[in-house]
């Protein structure tokens, strides 16, 4: 055990982070439900088509030359007399061209041709066109629906201005309708070739069936001032699309703003202070006789948190575990970890912190699933029984999305353990803890930093500080 000998982590000054490092930080990730509902819209478009390419010619002729004789426009494109009559019954007979004394003149329907100055002569049909389009109920825009899993449906909803979907909504659908006209249009005729420009639209709206969409945020900050949490959307849509949503926006920074807490609502002290229990080795670089530096820790983890490696059996954790680069981080000191079992595990224990909203994501489900099937390869077998995720829950009733997330839900009384910490444990595999609170300040977004690992020392003090706070695991798990 040479390696701890030297430190871990390299310190710096007692800043929270200098400001030629400072850097963006994600923190956390959610997905929320955006309400939305059907529309019944009546609507006229032109369909638009090109001319063929002798009419055109001799209409851009005519047009630039008003007035030219017929015998001049036969010589300008070297055609017989049989010729210019074909091109000249063309454009003569729909009533796009006239001639008067020899010679020729666009008339107003041909004139109409050229849309906005355009050199082009194009020509259109007007179709009538009954159709139902879904849209956001925030900000009125165009929102495909998609079939939604059991999990999906159960996500946090974010709050509309009209819940009822109808009246200030639908008064605004045509308006909207016409703005995102070409998008709705290019989804209502994938396949056709042709040009379409809306022509009108009917006032009245039918609102239909109601559905949710979810969206994913992920939330950040700036490393010097951590607790200021931001939004980014990028993964749900393209900046120009959100930028036609500022609805949305506002309702997600309202979501996230809703998390804010303080230090002392989350008992955070003690929370730091298990992560110094669980990894004093680790640590010890950050450890004062008041406890965890955490602005200190914060800073290096920041700079320094790395990949897992078999000299570096813990590595520190900034941002939640569900973030896509820290559920890698875990993947990897799974790995690592698994690779020293002779037998399978048989369970994955969640400690859910008593933060707002912990746990609202498809990510949570998807990393139980990942651990379980990478268990499930490295012990095939028949008899082998089926890896459970249990998360133990101190609040009166989980979520219905943390519910439909685990196998299990076992409850524990609030003060069982600090408000702020969260564990993931895989026994004789891998240990995570997180502390979820404001940093930098006494209130804001939790921020979350913890570390993880597989080292044997840290998995065993983390086992052993979770059944010492829950008991009846003693029973049920006796064999660990």
């Amino acid at each position: 055990m040479a390696m701890l000998s030297r430190p871990l982590l390299r310190l710096k000054g007692q800043e929270l982070v200098p400001p030629d490092e400072d850097r963006r930080v994600d923190l956390d990730i959610f997905d929320v439900l955006l309400p939305c509902r059907f529309y019944e819209v009546n609507y006229k478009v032109a369909s638009l088509g090109q001319v063929s390419p002798t009419l055109e010619f001799l209409l851009r002729l005519v047009k630039a030359a008003p007035g030219i004789a017929d015998d001049d426009a036969a010589t300008f494109f070297g055609y017989s007399p049989s010729e210019i009559a074909y091109v000249l019954e063309e454009a003569i007979g729909p009533g796009y061209l006239e001639r008067r004394a020899g010679r020729l003149w666009l008339t107003i329907s041909g004139e109409g041709l050229f849309k906005d100055d355009d050199k082009q002569p194009s020509i259109y049909t007007v179709e009538s066109r009954r159709r139902s389009f879904g849209f956001d109920l925030m900000a009125i825009a165009p929102q495909v629906k998609r079939f939604l899993d059991e999990l999906e449906r159960v996500l946090p909803e974010l709050p509309s201005e009209d819940p009822a979907g109808t009246g200030r909504v639908a008064e605004r659908v045509p308006a909207r309708f016409k703005q995102f006209f070409r998008e709705l249009a290019d989804q209502a005729d994938r396949g056709k070739t042709e040009r379409r420009d809306i022509y009108s639209i009917d006032p009245v709206v039918t609102p239909g069936e109601r559905y949710q969409m979810p969206i994913r945020v992920v939330t950040f900050a700036q490393a010097s001032n951590p607790t200021a949490a931001e939004i980014d959307l990028s993964s749900w849509r393209m900046d120009h699309e959100i930028a036609d949503r500022p609805e949305i926006e506002r309702a997600v920074a309202l979501f996230v703003k809703d998390q804010q807490t303080s230090v002392n609502q989350l008992d955070a002290a003690n929370g730091y202070q298990t992560l110094i229990d669980l990894a004093p080795e680790f640590l010890k670089e950050f450890t004062t006789r008041n406890g965890l530096s955490e602005g200190r820790y914060w800073r290096e983890a920041v700079s320094r948190a790395g990949e897992p490696r078999v000299d570096r059996k813990t590595i520190p954790i900034v941002g939640s575990l569900l973030l896509p680069g820290n559920i890698e981080r875990i993947q990897a000191v799974f790995d690592y970890g698994l690779r020293n079992m002779t037998e399978a595990p048989t369970n994955i224990y969640a400690v859910a912190p008593q933060t707002r909203r912990w746990g609202a994501t498809t990510q949570q489900r998807d990393l139980l699933t990942l651990i379980q099937e990478k268990t499930a390869r490295s012990f095939p077998g028949p008899d082998k029984p089926e890896m459970k995720s249990i998360c133990l829950y101190a609040w009166d009733k989980p979520a219905q999305y943390t519910a439909k997330t685990f196998d299990e839900i076992q409850p524990i009384r609030v003060a069982d353990f600090p408000r702020s910490l969260e564990l993931f444990l895989v026994p004789g595999v891998m240990a995570a803890a997180v502390v979820h609170a404001p940093l930098g300040s006494s209130t804001g977004n939790p921020v979350p930093l913890g570390l993880t690992s597989f080292d044997p020392l840290v998995i065993d003090r983390a086992y052993a500080y979770f059944l010492e706070r829950h008991e009846p695991y003693r029973v049920k798990d006796g064999s660990a």
